[in-house]
């Protein structure tokens, strides 16, 4: 089973996932029995796990290279940010709530905005380099509601919490002060990412019903297609201008399965996009699916080129 997950792309991490995912969805109750079995098994630990992540990725960073980092990484996101704001807000212009093709326009923003941590730092544990580990931290940004929230903010509807950001920072800051004081920290937690990746696509399996996201069909493959062709920009910025293999934008390619509870968040504070919101979680999920299998195999090409 080791040497299988290891020959996949992110194998580490799909496999259990989809493993986890085909048994909540054949039995959800399973795990639920309380204390310790539950904590472990089942969703509970996701937020832990990212967060000893972020913690290992800030561990990484030497302020020497934190320069590199931003650059690259840094302006990756800036593009990331230029790209999804605009599209949003000409979605919601020209078609509405409702949006298209049974894509409503939380569905669309939440899935463009989104980006899969666990996905990223497997992959560039496989293919990139020291210095994009470092990102982990960045990429969850784009996994919580502040920039969709941010976005219907900008059409008067919402208010942004900056909360979720500060909490998802602090581990990261964490990290880069112990490994720059003491790189001794830096060989203690040295294995972290190959320890909680499996455990990390084992939680988040928890929380994914596969029925779920097959009933988003056409408008979920549509949204996934939809979702690659608005973001492929980031790969051809980072060849093109950056000078690099593609391989760490790619890797921010990839819908988060944490994004399916944004459309919900959403909905608190604008009640008239709560019809919208079983659909949209659906649709999201189905794109989660699908990319955690395209993005995989793209990223292998072009490693390979």
């Amino acid at each position: 089973m080791v040497k299988f997950m290891k020959r996949l792309p992110a194998g580490t991490l799909l496999v259990p996932m989809l493993l986890s995912a085909l048994l909540h969805t054949m039995w959800p109750e399973l795990f639920n029995i309380g204390g310790i079995t539950e904590d472990f098994l089942g969703p509970g630990s996701v937020n832990f796990i990212v967060g000893m992540l972020t913690f290992a990725s800030g561990l990484i960073i030497d302020l020497k290279s934190l320069k590199t980092m931003l650059k690259r990484h840094g302006l990756l996101m800036l593009v990331k940010l230029a790209l999804v704001v605009p599209i949003s807000l000409l979605y919601v212009f020209f078609f509405g709530q409702a949006g298209v093709l049974g894509i409503s326009a939380v569905a669309f923003i939440v899935a463009m905005v989104s980006m899969n941590p666990a996905m990223y730092i497997s992959l560039v544990d496989d293919f990139g380099e020291e210095v994009d580990k470092a990102a982990f931290a960045f990429t969850g940004l784009f996994s919580i509601p502040v920039i969709p929230v941010l976005i219907y903010s900008f059409n008067g509807q919402g208010t942004v919490d900056w909360m979720p950001i500060i909490s998802t920072i602090f581990p990261l800051i964490l990290g880069i002060v112990l490994g720059n004081l003491d790189p001794g920290f830096r060989k203690l937690f040295g294995g972290t990412v190959t320890i909680l990746l499996p455990m990390l696509g084992w939680s988040m399996g928890q929380s994914m019903n596969l029925v779920t996201a097959f009933q988003a069909g056409f408008s979920g493959i549509v949204l996934a297609i939809l979702y690659y062709i608005f973001t492929s920009s980031l790969v051809i910025f980072d060849k093109r201008l950056l000078k690099n293999d593609g391989v760490a934008a790619m890797a921010m390619n990839s819908v988060a399965a944490l994004s399916t509870s944004i459309p919900a968040v959403i909905a608190l504070s604008i009640p008239e996009l709560q019809q919208y919101v079983p659909s949209a979680v659906a649709q999201i999920l189905m794109v989660n699916l699908i990319s955690v299998f395209v993005t995989p195999a793209i990223i292998r090409k072009l490693a390979n080129n």
